[in-house]
């Protein structure tokens, strides 16, 4: 694959990804709860993903008990909760605004290595902490009293995802680097499927479908088929031809297109105010994109 189409293939997943906040809105319209959606996409995302490295490289799927364990772990601890808190953002924010507030993972991360690893806080990494977390504060609003405002659910699990999105980060970069990425994602999407379907039980919440209309039915497809396989899919292919870093910088337009589509498709606005919050924490995930060496990980909630 040469730049060009490496560039446009990290750019198209990007927009993909961008879909998922969106999908996940119209169906919540539609009558769908979050739980019913988590664990049938995640089941559809494994069958259709499993089949299609089964189809390409079969050896992959046989891995050591020891992964499987940290698979579990790291589905429960990180991309598991970060795809619940996402999703239930959902049902308190405007997709918008939940799709900055996870982008701020990436300098969560930073923090996370400083004090847990002791990593060094570069003037670039200082910078970018600085300015993502001014951005959440204008993005979220906490002053405003119009429309625009977000509530305090909406803001714990906006970042609750981030955070744990963070954890699934370092942990899959400390305990399984080097394992094929689409193996990954596979039994990431079993142990989340079990989790969220684990979770609806616990609190009664059907997983039954029948009554679900045709349109949620669409949503859901739409789901599993552009944020979930193809995303990941292009995103991986993009990896090979640009490297980590330089994908990680382009994929950073996903909540750029988030914006834009909750704009045309769910009549969503953001303030001025809004706007630049957003602007701030792009500006400081570009930053610390720029500052590291190891940036591996994208929001694949």
């Amino acid at each position: 694959m040469n730049r060009r189409t490496s560039v446009a293939a990290a750019l198209v997943s990007a927009a993909c990804f961008g879909t998922l906040a969106i999908f996940t809105s119209l169906a919540y319209s539609g009558g769908a709860q979050p739980l019913q959606l988590l664990t049938w996409r995640f089941a559809l995302a494994a069958l259709i993903l499993g089949g299609y490295v089964a189809l390409t490289r079969p050896r992959s799927l046989v891995v050591p008990v020891a992964d499987i364990g940290r698979y579990a772990v790291i589905s429960i601890g990180g991309y598991g909760a970060a795809s619940i808190c996402f999703f239930f953002a959902l049902t308190y924010a405007d997709a918008s605004v939940v799709a900055i507030l996870l982008y701020t993972y990436p300098v969560m991360v930073t923090l996370a290595e400083r004090v847990f690893y002791g990593v060094r806080l570069t003037r670039g990494r200082a910078a970018a902490v600085v300015l993502t977390f001014s951005g959440c504060v204008l993005v979220v609003d906490p002053f405003g009293s119009g429309a625009n405002a977000t509530g305090a659910a909406g803001i714990a699990l906006g970042l609750g995802a981030a955070a744990c999105y963070s954890a699934f980060s370092m942990l899959s970069h400390r305990w399984l680097e080097g394992r094929p990425r689409l193996t990954l994602m596979t039994y990431l999407f079993i142990f989340t499927s079990i989790l969220s379907a684990g979770a609806a039980l616990v609190t009664g919440t059907s997983l039954a479908v029948a009554g679900w209309a045709p349109a949620v039915w669409s949503n859901l497809a739409g789901i599993v088929v552009l944020p979930t396989f193809v995303a990941i899919v292009l995103y991986l292919r993009a990896l090979r031809g640009l490297g980590a870093g330089q994908t990680a910088i382009l994929s950073t337009f996903e909540p750029v297109f988030t914006i834009v589509l909750a704009a045309v498709v769910l009549r969503e606005t953001m303030s001025v105010i809004q706007v630049a919050g957003a602007l701030a924490v792009l500006a400081g995930v570009l930053v610390a994109e720029r500052s590291t060496t190891s940036a591996e990980e994208i929001a694949l909630v």
